[in-house]
């Protein structure tokens, strides 16, 4: 599937900012079943490129004159795999069981175990093979974190959102891995796009697990988009994938100065035939 896509991210100050600093994982990954046909990202000030232990493409931008906004636009068409489930090879320095470790986004409190011994109690994480065994979870966190944009931010973690059953993607992709990890199941996070209508904000996360036995005992990851209850599938382009969030997240930085600080994100995807 061709998906065209623009990402613009505006940061407006009452007042200037003498320095700003920006982190950047906007450039959609060379792998996992997608390809970069061409793709561009407009930001002020220098820049630095450099790639992260998960295998992110990270540029930095910083601005050193005062500043009343930040403008970065990224933007260009991705072709993905056109199937779901795609059985990806590991990818990254990072071993897999470094992603059976919790965060503090995805620690486990009572409630976490609780659910993750109830759906997964006959799963055993060396055994895994097919993405079937894991449908149970999607299904469970589905039901139980309401889809629900604006009761959560990005500090919040795996127990509160359970807890509160109310979430959006980030939220319901945190409880996924926080369960899968509380049985000792490599899961990470993935950031990224969503070719979606007006219900779903294009800014999308989901999971990837990984299966041992997957791929003649090579081992595999398997994207699942919990959001949809689903496997993951060609309407996804994948930026980045981490630990969980912070890992992964598109945009991030720091200003000195800058009081008044307003955030404006527009995200777009379409099907190039559209």
């Amino acid at each position: 599937m061709l998906l065209d896509i623009r990402h613009e991210t505006l940061y407006r100050y009452a007042v200037p900012a003498g320095y700003s600093l920006q982190y950047m994982r906007l450039w959609p990954r060379a792998d996992g079943g997608q390809r970069v046909l061409h793709w561009r990202i407009d930001a002020p000030g220098r820049r630095w490129a450099q790639t992260d232990a998960y295998g992110n493409a990270i540029f930095v931008t910083s601005l050193t004159e005062p500043h009343n906004e930040v403008r970065v636009v990224a933007q260009g068409q991705v072709e993905t795999a056109d199937e779901r489930g795609v059985a990806l090879p590991h990818d990254t320095a990072v071993p897999p069981l470094a992603f059976a470790q919790p965060t503090p986004l995805t620690a486990a409190d009572a409630a976490i175990e609780a659910l993750a011994r109830e759906v997964l109690v006959s799963v055993q994480p060396q055994d895994l093979e097919h993405p079937g065994a894991l449908q149970p979870l999607v299904d469970a966190v589905f039901a139980r974190v309401a889809y629900v944009q604006g009761v959560t931010d990005v500090s919040h973690t795996a127990a509160e959102v359970l807890r509160q059953g109310q979430g959006v993607c980030q939220d319901m992709a945190h409880v996924f891995l926080a369960c899968c990890r509380a049985r000792g199941i490599p899961a990470r996070y993935v950031s990224g796009y969503l070719l979606t209508d007006a219900s779903h904000a294009a800014s999308h996360a989901w999971v990837e697990a990984w299966l041992p036995r997957a791929r003649g005992g090579a081992g595999a990851w398997v994207g699942f988009d919990v959001t949809h209850q689903r496997l993951a599938g060609p309407e996804l382009c994948r930026l980045a994938v981490g630990r969980d969030y912070a890992d992964a997240s598109p945009m991030r930085g720091i200003h000195v100065g800058g009081a008044g600080e307003a955030l404006t994100v527009s995200v777009a995807v379409q099907g190039a035939d559209q």
